[in-house]
């Protein structure tokens, strides 16, 4: 994204500015004084010629015969020669003034705009705020026009996000799917559409526009790569409009640059609490929910999941197939749960299960479906096919410890009644039993 370079407007208005009033106050006296010269000259010559017929004229008549030729010889000269180059000079001035004026005033505005965004982002910890605060910068860089803003994920996912400012309808707007399909995001520079009806129109303008109506917009980057686009409409043929894609860049480059800051948290976060192989939530990840869960006493039912014999597909089958089947086990049970629930790897081919706001039956019911489903999953994906126990607890006590030891503890008893199986807690009196370490399971 190309930088604002503010040695620019400063080098713009200095070869534009009007000319000095000292060289101005030079002229003017110049041709005031040929003026002058050349008024006497003539007056003289027109006097000299004309002199012996008025001596026969009274003192008033000659006197006023002289002022009008005095005056109709000096109209000339002084409006060719004095009035309109000074007037021309005066609008050359005014408008210079107002060209530089504007100009000052567009760097100010840049560089308040500069200040605020980056005074509002360093404060922004998340997307939302982010949003937030880019829908008030298209305000604040477009001076109300019509202004639109297009987000995404990655160059190639839909746009999830579209911030509208100043639209009464839908004329004019902006329909792009993805980033990849902006002309400015693809050429990864600022560009301004002049005429909606010419054949390099923007391919997004899906609906109805004014013939007049141009359109600035700039991509937004993160980490170099286009994710979105900021967009103004304004009167096709307005030199203003290359000056709001100036301050849409500005904006662009702000949001960009803090987008890549607060994603790059939020990845590096994400990842220390997923599961690499999986994709599941980590053990550190559930145990800092089953704390939440508690201090908050917030009923919940646990569970602990573990493949029946992983070893054997391990040791008959390879690794990478072993893999695979705890990958398939996330699959399916991630099917089968709330969005509230929680599924973390413990350890090896063992998950924890969190279902916050459950009971035990409706618990109980949604792990059978989840192992009735695992048959028929192992066929569809290839893989030899293998069962899961499961040992449940619900929090009498609000104590994630002991829970996960009743929930273990039921899951030693699942293993020792056969496998394949739901067993709880309660069922087995697991829960008086949690404070001893249970057996190892044998898989």
């Amino acid at each position: 994204m190309p930088k604002i370079d503010f040695s620019q407007p400063g080098a713009a208005a200095a070869s534009s500015a009007p000319t000095p009033p000292r060289n101005l106050l030079a002229h003017t006296q110049v041709r005031f004084w040929l003026v002058l010269l050349l008024v006497a000259v003539v007056y003289s010559a027109l006097r000299t010629v004309l002199m012996p017929q008025w001596q026969a004229l009274n003192l008033i008549g000659q006197v006023a015969l002289e002022a009008g030729l005095l005056l109709l010889v000096a109209m000339g000269p002084i409006w060719f020669f004095l009035y309109l180059p000074v007037r021309r000079e005066a609008e050359a001035a005014r408008d210079s003034l107002e060209r530089e004026s504007a100009t000052l005033h567009e760097r100010l505005r840049t560089h308040d705009l500069n200040v605020r965004l980056t005074a509002a982002l360093d404060m922004a910890e998340d997307e939302e705020s982010i949003l937030r605060i880019a829908r008030q910068a298209l305000t604040l860089a477009t001076d109300g026009a019509p202004a639109q803003m297009l987000l995404a994920d990655s160059p190639d996912t839909a746009m999830r996000f579209d911030l509208i400012e100043g639209w009464a309808n839908d004329e004019g707007r902006c329909y792009v799917d993805r980033p990849t399909d902006c002309p400015a995001v693809r050429r990864g520079m600022g560009t301004v559409f002049e005429d909606s009806l010419t054949l390099s129109a923007c391919r997004g303008m899906r609906g109805p526009m004014a013939s007049n109506c141009a359109a600035a917009c700039t991509p937004i980057t993160v980490a170099g790569t286009g994710v979105g686009v900021l967009r103004a409409l304004g009167p096709s043929g307005d030199p203003s409009l290359y000056r709001l894609l100036q301050s849409l860049n500005t904006a662009a480059h702000h949001v960009g640059a803090r987008l890549a800051v607060v994603r790059s948290i939020s990845n590096s976060a994400r990842e220390a609490a997923t599961d690499p192989l999986t994709g599941a939530a980590n053990r550190r990840s559930g145990e800092a929910r089953l704390a939440n869960l508690a201090q908050h006493t917030q009923p919940y039912v646990l569970a602990m999941l573990d493949i029946d014999f992983f070893k054997k597909i391990n040791d008959g089958h390879g690794h990478e197939v072993g893999d695979r089947a705890i990958k398939l086990l996330v699959e399916v049970v991630r099917g089968c749960i709330r969005r509230e629930d929680m599924l973390c790897r413990y350890g090896g081919e063992e998950f924890l299960l969190i279902l916050p706001g459950i009971d035990l039956a409706s618990a109980t019911a949604l792990l059978q479906r989840c192992r009735a489903e695992l048959p028929s999953a192992c066929s569809r994906a290839g893989l030899p096919a293998f069962t899961v126990s499961v040992g449940m607890a619900d929090a009498p006590n609000s104590n994630p410890v002991q829970q996960i030891r009743a929930a273990d503890a039921a899951l030693y008893s699942a293993k020792q009644a056969g496998r394949d199986r739901v067993v709880c807690a309660h069922d087995v009196g697991a829960e008086a039993d949690a404070t001893e370490q249970p057996a190892q399971k044998t898989g």
